[in-house]
């Protein structure tokens, strides 16, 4: 079964949709502008605006206990601020594909989440102070949420979570994989990641060129502890232990192929397919696992399509 979708697609999906709420892309009328409200603006798509006090609360709950003068806090500054932009992205496409909230969907949503607050004994702008955001930060959540629905309701059924899965199969069905690996870690002091990446070719070329066996290189050159015995990491899974770009770069291979130089937080390695142990998990046992990489399949699409259609400026702070 083909998976079909509207035109043009593809995506990039986070922790997007743990908002419960969504964007516009231009002000509400009669509403207090980023002065008024007291936030600083972090960066701007087309005319939406990404404030900065929703993005410190949402660092301060990822990093709480993490210096904010490490490399490790800068990368989740980086990674709050990036998904904020990407959601902004998805609906700048939806809208030019007719897909986006209507001022009149946002407007009832508005309706309902003040109905609700009253059943707490709390107005809107108790809920705006308590979640750090102000009304256009709200209108953009709620014009997300209801946006985001309309678009992927056509899409996450049983007809396409097996389409899915039949093009994907390998990465839902159990299957395991006996790789080999050669890393090679960066070191700034001995190896830059320019360096590191040279290196890793280089020791590519040997192998395709029969100078050297990939076993002989792994002993000579990884670092890894499994280049004592070759290379040899044994079976892994789509969704194992190891990184993302480990795995999606194995299971891209064919028996007995070695991959280009692939990057992880752990240097680059050269991966080996050594063995292919077919799984017997079906689609229907995979449906969770099935619908978390269609939203994601998703998302990343709609980023894209958005990027090819956006600006997008950041503040000096958040570069």
């Amino acid at each position: 079964m083909t998976f079909h979708f509207l035109k043009n697609h593809s995506l990039i999906a986070q922790s997007v949709l743990c908002i419960v709420t969504a964007l516009t892309l231009s002000p509400v009328a009669g509403q207090p502008s980023p002065a008024e409200t007291g936030n600083d603006v972090a960066a701007k798509v087309n005319d939406d605006l990404v404030f900065e006090l929703p993005l410190l609360t949402e660092l301060k709950s990822l990093a709480a206990n993490i210096p904010e003068d490490s490399a490790a806090y800068q990368q989740i500054k980086k990674q709050v601020l990036q998904i904020a932009i990407n959601r902004r992205l998805a609906l700048a496409y939806l809208k030019k594909i007719s897909q986006h909230a209507s001022d009149d969907d946002i407007q009832l949503g508005v309706i309902r989440l003040e109905k609700r607050l009253v059943l707490k004994n709390q107005t809107l702008d108790d809920y705006l102070s308590e979640k750090k955001i102000n009304r256009q930060e709200l209108t953009h959540r709620i014009a997300w949420q209801i946006s985001w629905s309309k678009y992927s309701s056509q899409f996450l059924n049983d007809k396409n979570y097996e389409g899915f899965y039949k093009k994907r199969k390998a990465q839902f069905d159990g299957t395991q994989l006996q790789v080999s690996q050669i890393l090679l870690h960066i070191d700034p002091k001995q190896r830059n990641a320019d360096e590191t990446l040279s290196l890793a070719e280089s020791v590519l070329q040997q192998i395709l060129d029969d100078k050297l066996s990939f076993v002989d290189a792994a002993k000579q050159y990884s670092d890894s502890p499994t280049g004592k015995t070759g290379g040899v990491v044994g079976l892994i899974q789509f969704d194992g232990a190891m990184p993302m770009e480990f795995n999606q770069a194995a299971f891209a291979l064919k028996l007995g192929e070695v991959s280009k130089p692939v990057r992880t937080t752990f240097g680059y390695h050269l991966i080996k397919l050594n063995e292919f142990k077919e799984g017997m998990i079906s689609w229907q046992m995979a449906r969770p696992r099935l619908r978390k990489a269609m939203i994601e399949y998703l998302l990343t699409f709609l980023t894209e399509q958005g990027r090819k259609i956006s600006t997008i400026e950041i503040s000096e702070d958040w570069k």
